[in-house]
């Protein structure tokens, strides 16, 4: 057990939901070797773990800045590095001065270990250890809890570097995955949300798929939601969808699709495995069945070759979805990719230019959509209340800031009437 004496850590995390769950089993691992986070202390940790992403060379430039922050801020802390950066370009990692090690993202199950003996700082009871496949049983400083349910890719997007980092696909067994979304009920957490590097891979030429494991999760006595995290169009499957409306309570009726172009001519290039056709015939299907269906998306502006024509295209696809939310991201170079080898890469300022334009059309729509909501009575999940205000997410991933007569406790559901919109959020209050 921990004591004020213990060996402090922090861990600084980066990027996707996977990291963050990542994040979250190195914490537990560490607190059962006897080691104190000191996540939101004014402390000066002993030990301090910083997961990267690398999705894009502004996701490296970021992880860069903050190692030498948390370098110049705690000099004498022991630093390492883990995450899809640090996978990467572990050499180029270690040259900034005050990082100690690498982790690779295979040993972080058993890096607190090790480093635990190799300081003397382990738990000496051998009993209260992490055993191999243990779940984790809390999420810090979340009222909803991630659990990663598969990790790696087999696609072969020609602008991704993601696969050389995280590796080939593979799942986790379904019953440990079902046990450990359990514990996190029984903690208190009413929402989980299944993610992954790319989870429709999840079971891949077995009988259990992602339909059965989410339908298996929503069968758990005492949760309230269950939220599938970013799932590539071409996994979306009128299975899926079944499980959707036979758990319309509990499995929350929102999708992340990645779009990435509204072109099928930059899709091909992309080696995306859908034409925006398809994509779109999967979400009209999904709200003729599903009330109340929101999807949000990714898009890509700048890929190589992209023209004019290609970009209005991904507007046009924008308007006539309807997304409730746009991630719009610039095409950034990936080191091996074959994306990189292509002709005609686009000069930053038209790719900016058409990155403000995507922005002001997704903005524009998706306000269009939360604006349809006004007047409707939604379960809202609150997050970090303060006195009577909050702000969380009803089941279609919409966001409210919302007031109450009453005193507000994170994790439990209350119902709000939607009155406004405002700054892009929807504003409400609870029915008292």
């Amino acid at each position: 057990m921990a004591t004020k004496n213990s060996p402090s850590f922090l861990i600084q995390t980066l990027g996707c939901k996977v990291n963050q769950y990542d994040s979250e089993r190195l914490r537990a691992r560490l607190l059962r070797q006897g080691f104190r986070s000191c996540a939101g202390e004014n402390g000066e940790p002993d030990l301090i773990i910083v997961n990267t992403c690398s999705v894009t060379s502004e996701s490296d430039r970021k992880g860069r800045q903050l190692i030498r922050k948390l370098v110049r801020r705690f000099p004498n802390a022991r630093l390492a590095v883990t995450g899809c950066y640090a996978e990467r370009k572990p050499e180029e990692i270690l040259r900034i001065p005050g990082v100690g090690e690498v982790i690779r993202i295979e040993d972080q199950e058993t890096w607190a270990q090790r480093v635990a003996d190799e300081l003397g700082w382990g738990c000496e009871d051998q009993d209260a250890l992490w055993e191999a496949g243990e779940g984790i049983e809390l999420f810090e400083e979340h009222t909803r809890a991630f659990v990663k349910i598969q990790d790696g890719c087999d696609l072969k997007c020609t602008f991704c570097s993601i696969p050389q980092s995280r590796g080939r696909a593979r799942g986790r067994p379904m019953p440990e995955i079902v046990a450990e979304c359990a514990t996190l009920v029984r903690h208190g957490y009413p929402e989980i949300v299944l993610c992954g590097i790319c989870l429709g891979q999840y079971g891949r030429g077995t009988e259990i798929r992602l339909p059965q494991l989410v339908r298996a999760v929503a069968a758990i006595e005492g949760i309230q939601r269950v939220r599938i995290s970013s799932l590539e169009p071409q996994d979306v499957s009128d299975d899926l969808f079944a499980v959707m409306t036979e758990n319309p309570e509990i499995v929350c009726p929102h999708l992340h699709l990645p779009l990435q172009s509204g072109s099928n001519r930059i899709l091909r290039r992309m080696k995306r495995p859908y034409t925006a056709e398809y994509f779109r015939e999967r979400v009209e299907h999904a709200r003729e069945r599903i009330p109340r269906f929101e999807v949000s998306t990714d898009i890509m502006v700048g890929f190589p070759g992209e023209s004019e024509e290609d970009f209005e295209q991904s507007l046009t696809m924008v308007r006539a979805v309807r997304f409730n939310k746009v991630h719009s991201f610039r095409y950034s170079r990936r080191e091996n990719t074959p994306a990189v080898r292509m002709q005609n890469h686009l000069p930053p300022p038209v790719i900016e230019d058409r990155r403000r334009r995507l922005d002001e059309a997704a903005r524009a729509v998706a306000d269009e959509v939360k604006r349809s909501y006004i007047g409707s009575v939604l379960p809202v999940l609150p997050e970090t209340p303060r006195d009577q205000c909050a702000s969380g997410f009803t089941p279609n991933y919409l966001r409210v800031d919302f007031t109450s007569g009453r005193p507000i406790l994170p994790g439990c559901p209350v119902m709000v009437r939607l009155t406004g919109l405002h700054n892009g959020r929807l504003v409400g209050e609870t029915l008292d």
